[in-house]
């Protein structure tokens, strides 16, 4: 492949790997969007000030932008990826508390500042289990064997304590602190989340 075409491609591919358009790529490089199109399609090349300043925005050599790098680019693509991934589980469980932020004011609202305190604080410790079963299901999609019984472990035990503490809160002449021994059926949900971890697919058996 020529040297020019190669140059457009690695271009395009750096550009891709930041999410950014043609449109503002040129500003950051004070130059027109045609001018980084016709780069990009090998009409022409900007002079070697330009491409350093690139490479410096980038993170890349100047011998990686003449080079075919199929390998890094992959694996830039593959990095870019996961950072993707880590956002989007970012704002699902920044979204769960969002909620339990709203909870806690439209209770505090209906029930009154004399009652409320005593039990709003709740809507942040339940929204702990909620938060980790979305990261589950993501986990279910993109993750590994190891978190996903990490996750089913916290997820039975936030949500025991959960159970324990609404329960014991709301049931009067301290009744509901006796069922302590709600906790000994995250033993086996435990044991059995351990040994669920080496329960393989065959696709993951295969990698």
């Amino acid at each position: 492949m020529p040297t020019k075409l190669i140059v457009a491609h690695n271009l395009a591919e750096l550009r891709k790997s930041r999410g950014l358009t043609q449109g503002e790529m040129a500003e950051i490089f004070n130059y027109s969007d045609k001018s980084i199109s016709k780069w990009e399609h090998g009409e022409t090349l900007p002079d070697i000030e330009v491409l350093k300043e690139i490479c410096d925005y980038f993170g890349v050599t100047l011998d990686y932008l003449v080079t075919e790098n199929k390998d890094e680019q992959k694996a830039l693509k593959k990095k870019q990826r996961t950072a993707n991934k880590w956002v989007i589980v970012a704002l699902s469980v920044t979204t769960v508390f969002l909620f339990a932020v709203v909870a806690y004011f439209v209770g505090q609202i209906a029930m009154g500042d004399d009652v409320w305190p005593k039990y709003g604080w709740m809507c942040y410790m339940w929204a702990v289990p909620v938060a980790l079963i979305v990261m589950l299901i993501f986990n279910s999609i993109w993750g590994k064997a190891l978190w996903r019984a990490i996750l089913v472990t916290s997820i039975t035990w936030t949500m025991l304590i959960g159970i324990y503490i609404t329960v014991g809160l709301f049931v009067h002449d301290g009744l509901g602190w006796t069922l302590w021994p709600l906790f000994i059926i995250g033993v086996p949900l435990t044991v059995a989340a351990i040994l669920w971890n080496h329960v393989l697919s065959p696709k993951e058996k295969s990698n």
